[in-house]
């Protein structure tokens, strides 16, 4: 991501798959001067329902505290992702979350707490449980100019469809996640710099093998640093161009046996445009070039076009609808494998079927290529949900999603496709 402007846990970790139900009102901006790049926009169907229907909070101090929590069934017809074991299952899902910020001025310091446990009615091995901490905070340092930072720790869980999910482990496969990152912004009258670090290390615990034994998960463990800047010019209210640069290295701890090490190292450049091209159509769209060289021996490097892009289209204030495109390079945890191309998009509408109840739909479809190892996985999915708003502090929400792996690659990696449905009921002050 060329942009990111706070910190996340890996997109595998299953805390952070199912779509957050706690709406909680954006923090107060940390000065009052207007950006030329913050254009006058169409506010999406799901956005425009946050003032009327997100969390009060309680004023404890200088701070504002937002707790909450999700409970509700979830039902799986493959909880194994597996074609050739399936099973279905029910759980009971419980997310307790809470959020601290402070209330105002020229600096922002927000902690956030969250967590997931799952039990399931006959499948006791898939039982989990994950916790999610962190805390980031900004400083103006001018009118427009910013310094960033923050930091998070889990204890997460990896969902049995995530692409490195050993078909014989006994159990999901647990892991820590340390990510931290530093950013800063510099912005004029018409030009702006953005600056920006991460780092992010992940540690995977060995786990129970199918039948007996040990499975050896730690040639996972990996660290990730990355380096980002953006330069971006406006040329009226309604555009900008903009280049982008991003370099990466990243480290395994251990060598896989027979194969060696699977250290890499990449770059990517870009050129892209954010516009509002009508009062109904907008987006932010880059292409460039991406490549990431591997350090184990034979495996030749990745590279091609890259590209993200995200068009928002509001035909009427009660329909919003998106379409996504991505082109990136990803660093794998399968063995044998330091790397693979993850290209594909979707589209998504919601229409504001009541003023407090929203209806969504999403589908898109994603093709990975992994370098080192015979694999291409095309992974279709779909969601769809409706979403009731109470101003008594509650929401409700319906959801369904279908998840599925088509996979050209040899035996240990299966098949698999996956209905869910959800229900959940969300308590905020």
């Amino acid at each position: 991501m060329i942009l990111a402007t706070g910190w996340a846990a890996p997109a595998a970790a299953q805390l952070l798959q199912d779509a957050p139900t706690v709406a909680i009102p954006p923090p107060p901006p940390i000065t009052t001067a207007q950006s030329v790049f913050a254009r006058q926009q169409e506010v999406t169907v799901v956005d425009r329902m946050l003032p009327a229907f997100s969390a009060q909070g309680t004023k404890i101090g200088g701070f504002d505290v937002f707790p909450a929590l999700a409970i509700g069934p979830l039902y799986t017809s493959n909880i194994f992702a597996n074609n050739a074991n399936r099973h279905g299952d029910v759980a009971v899902v419980v997310r307790p979350e809470l959020t601290v910020r402070t209330s105002a001025g020229p600096y922002q310091l927000e902690a956030f707490g969250r967590g997931d446990l799952r039990r399931y009615a006959s499948y006791g091995s898939e039982n989990t449980e994950e916790g999610l901490g962190g805390v980031d905070g900004s400083v103006a340092i001018g009118a427009l100019s910013s310094l960033s930072a923050g930091a998070s720790y889990g204890s997460l869980i990896e969902p049995r469809y995530a692409a490195d999910s050993p078909v014989d482990a006994a159990r999901p496969l647990s892991y820590t996640s340390l990510d931290a990152f530093a950013g800063a912004t510099v912005e004029g009258a018409s030009t702006r710099v953005i600056l920006r670090g991460d780092l992010s290390s992940l540690r995977f615990r060995d786990a129970s093998r199918v039948g007996g034994g040990t499975l050896l998960t730690r040639d996972r463990d990996r660290r990730r640093y990355q380096g980002l800047v953006r330069v971006e010019r406006s040329l009226s209210p309604a555009v900008s161009l903009y280049g982008a640069a991003s370099a990466n290295k990243i480290d395994y701890s251990l060598p896989i046996a027979g194969v060696g090490t699977r250290d890499s190292k990449g770059y990517g450049i870009y050129v892209g445009s954010s516009f509002q091209a009508t009062s109904l159509l907008r987006g932010d769209v880059r292409i460039g070039y991406i490549r990431q060289n591997f350090d184990l021996a034979g495996v030749r490097p990745l590279s091609g076009l890259g590209a993200l892009g995200t068009l928002t289209f509001s035909p009427t204030r009660l329909w919003t609808i998106t379409a996504r495109g991505e082109s990136s390079i990803e660093d794998s945890g399968v063995p044998g494998s330091g790397g693979y191309l993850h290209r594909g998009g979707s589209l998504r509408a919601d229409n504001e079927l009541r003023r407090y109840l929203i209806a969504s739909i999403e589908g898109g479809y994603f093709r990975d290529t992994y370098r080192g190892i015979q694999r291409r996985d095309s992974l279709p999915y779909a969601d769809a949900s409706v979403t009731y708003l109470s101003r008594n502090h509650w929401n409700a929400r319906l959801g369904y999603r279908y998840l599925a792996r088509s996979c050209t690659c040899s035996v240990g990696v299966t098949d698999f496709d996956d209905h869910r449905v959800s229900a959940t009921l969300t308590f905020q002050i």
